[in-house]
């Protein structure tokens, strides 16, 4: 039966979709036809979360491990099948989920991609706001809330803080995988040398990197809401259907929506500072793990925070 031969495990907004899409577009590469199935991460139990985004993912889990098997049927003259699952390298039971995988796939290659983790917990806040289901416009009261969050069974998506343990969420793939299946990258050689990573990737799978597209577009690109309201009226708009012509709204609704869509605000330096610090000791121990020299994740934000 048809099953992936690697998975891009994550962690959230580090580069997993565009990974996802790159790959994609590889002649020689079958990806999942959804995206985000979470099969290892529920494994026969459908999620029970509540709050704001819960719906997302009892709408587009995975459950049924044919269900599952069935998004890889289609594999033609690819020569190798993937999926991308950021929740797989998440705090929500990464034990379990690593486990899992194993259990159903030993032989499976295994993709992260890692961020500086205060700049990925400040990035999945501010796209969980684009998303409407952040209700808090500040960072730092959403990091308060987010034990309370937990407890009430909100989605992982919450987990700014926690889901940036890297360490910790990373060693029980270590423990279980041998490491000649395991990749990790840094988002920042995505940015600065995307094509250097693509060559060592495509080795990784056994794949032609000629064969990749020239150039990584940009996805999930984050943007930040002036109003509320107008971003509500636009995502309802058809309920409002009545009240123009459907060519006039569509034309109205663009300018508003751009007009609507600004960058985020910058990460408070001091805030930077106090969670790259809570971080300390996680960064120290996944140098170790993956033998990567990560003190610039460290110095870079020291230094900024000392020019305040």
């Amino acid at each position: 039966m048809p099953a992936p031969d690697f998975l891009i495990i994550g962690p959230p907004k580090c580069g997993t979709t565009a990974l996802y899409a790159v790959l994609a577009q590889h002649p020689q590469v079958s990806m999942s036809r959804i995206k985000e199935p979470y099969f290892f991460a529920f494994d026969g139990q459908p999620p029970a979360f509540v709050g704001p985004g819960a719906e997302h993912y009892r709408r587009t889990a995975i459950t049924s491990w044919d269900a599952y098997q069935a998004l890889f049927a289609d594999r033609g003259e690819h020569l190798v099948r993937g999926e991308a699952s950021p929740l797989y390298l998440t705090s929500y039971q990464p034990e379990r989920t690593a486990a899992n995988i194993h259990r159903r796939l030993p032989d499976a290659r295994l993709i992260a991609i890692l961020r500086q983790p205060a700049e990925r917990a400040y990035s999945q806040f501010t796209y969980r706001r684009q998303q409407g289901f952040e209700p808090l416009a500040d960072f730092r009261q959403a990091l308060a809330a987010e034990e309370r969050r937990i407890a009430a069974n909100w989605p992982p998506a919450c987990r700014y803080w926690r889901n940036s343990l890297y360490f910790t969420h990373l060693t029980p793939y270590f423990a279980l995988f041998p490491r000649e299946q395991i990749r990790v990258y840094l988002y920042d050689d995505l940015v600065s040398e995307p094509q250097a990573l693509l060559a060592d990737l495509c080795a990784f799978l056994g794949i032609e990197p000629s064969l990749l597209p020239v150039q990584m577009e940009r996805i999930n690109v984050t943007t930040w809401t002036r109003s509320r309201v107008i971003d509500w009226l636009l995502r309802h708009s058809r309920r409002l259907s009545a009240w123009a012509p459907a060519a006039l709204r569509q034309q109205i609704g663009r300018r508003l929506r751009a007009w609507n869509q600004v960058k985020p605000p910058p990460l408070d330096p001091i805030l930077r500072r106090e969670l790259t610090t809570s971080y300390r000791d996680e960064i120290g121990h996944l140098q170790a793990l993956i033998s990567c020299d990560l003190s610039h994740w460290l110095n870079q934000h020291e230094a900024e925070a000392q020019s305040v």
